[in-house]
């Protein structure tokens, strides 16, 4: 997950970063399938709502269950030389769902295992991404200052400094003296020195949800079918504080410099889902799931400020600016979604399973949204996930192993990388997960741990050429699921 600064000059790029975001979620589910992960072709579980609707076809009793989390996020980011860690804890409601049994009454004599013998109406909520982020990385720089990125932003899009808008962050960064103009060659340069100390936290918070109407059928015990709405909802904010300390040559004094970056992104859309399950045989179980794009409207608000300070030990002077907000209003198309698994069954006592997953994230889509007069944002963004965004396989494995009325699981799963000019195996996201299930009477208990590991990379701001600071960072989620159920 590569994160683009945001700013006027370039702020198609953080729309295109966005959209990747937002479609890369994975299907919550009870804690019994955090631990397995793969469940495609096992159903008879309240996941199956949320994943593959032929699953709940499975169902011979109508069930209930509720599944709480617990999130830990770490960030171990590397930059300019210096290890700097966040974290963030959260609690969440994962996942809830009921399914409803309806045996099909059947004439006096006839086969009670053959035809049509259920159709099951499910309702569920699953959490499919949530956003407890917190982003911290600080170092030194001895060769570039965000006044450079001032400086070439105002260079490339303006003239003189008459020219410079009201509330730009080109006009920001000329009125504290962070730029200044050269009238000989027209160009903007730093006034700033290097060796400056540049400090940057990213708090993210929010998440995205969907609620699933689903539908299963039985049929003959043996083939089993499924479809579902999704009513999906985003509520992501990002709050960003770029701060930088250093020396100002032209003014001949200390500067602490504060950037400010706030958003906060709301949509709704809405999907379906098509699967099937097929025995061939009693032991095996084969799933194949289509998932359509989920369509969204989206609402986004983006607003930036800059001050600055200049003195060593007492404030000589200070400029301040009003936050200066940016609305966007757009529709996103996230990908199709295809996938496949299978789950052999030993002896009653338990399976192995398998999912695949084909994504193609260039197929990511932005429209405008009605009386929206600006379709440069939209054919730059669009142009953003084709040159930048490719297909993706997404593989899981699991297993789970019954002893009497106790349940051991495990599970491990890749989500494959989706940029086209970055190293498949770094930008990989990794999932592994353990867990135990109890059941007595109708009524079970099941808790998960699951951690999820993946790396991310970061500018402060963009140079051109390429002189950019990055932030690499190692990413870990260590999640703990908990679900309660009963059967009635």
């Amino acid at each position: 997950m590569v994160v683009i600064v945001a700013t006027i000059g370039e702020l198609h790029a953080q729309y295109s970063a966005d959209a990747l975001r937002f479609s890369q979620t994975q299907s919550s589910s009870t804690a019994r399938f955090k631990a397995i992960g793969a469940q495609i072709g096992v159903g008879g579980d309240l996941s199956s709502i949320g994943s593959n609707p032929a699953g709940i076809g499975l169902f011979t009793k109508s069930e209930f269950s509720i599944t709480p989390e617990f999130n830990s996020y770490n960030a171990d980011a590397s930059y300019l030389g210096k290890t700097t860690i966040g974290k963030k804890d959260q609690l969440g409601l994962a996942h809830a769902a009921v399914v409803w049994n309806s045996i099909v009454s059947k004439p006096k004599g006839a086969k009670l295992d053959e035809g049509w013998i259920s159709f099951n109406f499910g309702l569920g909520y699953n959490r499919t991404k949530a956003y407890g982020d917190n982003i911290l990385f600080s170092g030194t720089n001895t060769k570039t200052s965000i006044a450079d990125y001032y400086a070439q932003l105002a260079t490339i899009n303006y003239g003189a400094p008459n020219s410079l808008p009201s509330g730009s962050l080109e006009r920001m960064a000329y009125d504290n003296y962070l730029i200044g103009y050269d009238k000989t060659n027209g160009q903007y340069f730093p006034e700033t020195d290097v060796n400056n100390v540049q400090t940057k936290n990213d708090l993210r918070t929010g998440s995205q949800g969907e609620i699933n109407f689903a539908f299963g059928a039985n049929y003959s015990n043996q083939f089993y079918i499924g479809a579902s709405i999704g009513i999906a909802s985003i509520n992501y904010t990002s709050n960003s504080n770029y701060k930088e300390k250093g020396f100002n040559v032209t003014e001949n004094n200390n500067y602490d410099m504060s950037y400010r970056q706030y958003q906060i992104t709301k949509g709704s859309g809405i999907n379906a889902k098509l699967g099937a399950i097929y025995r061939p045989i009693p032991t095996v179980r084969l799933g194949a799931t289509i998932e359509s794009p989920t369509w969204y409207s989206i609402n986004d608000s983006y607003s930036e400020g800059l001050d600055t300070k200049y003195g060593k030990n007492k404030v000589d002077s200070q400029f301040l600016n009003k936050d200066e907000t940016y609305d966007f209003v757009y529709n996103l198309r996230t990908p199709l979604k295809i996938s496949g698994g299978i789950g052999i069954f030993i002896n009653n006592q338990g399976f192995i399973s398998a999912d695949i997953d084909y994504v193609d994230y260039s197929t990511i889509n932005f429209s405008a949204a009605p009386n929206y007069d600006d379709p440069e944002v939209i054919i730059d963004n669009n142009r953003e996930i084709l040159n930048n965004y490719k297909s993706a396989v997404n593989y899981r494995l699991g297993a789970e192993y019954k002893i009497d009325k106790l349940m051991l699981r495990a599970g491990y799963g890749i989500q494959g990388n989706p940029y086209k000019a970055l190293d498949n195996d770094r930008f990989k996201i990794s999932t592994y997960s353990g867990g135990i299930g109890y059941r007595f009477n109708n009524i079970y208990v099941d808790m998960t741990y699951q951690q999820i590991i993946y790396n991310s990379d970061i500018k402060p701001y963009t140079l051109n050429p390429g002189n950019s600071p990055m932030a690499s960072i190692n990413n870990t989620r260590n999640n703990v699921f908990l679900t309660i159920g009963r059967r009635f």
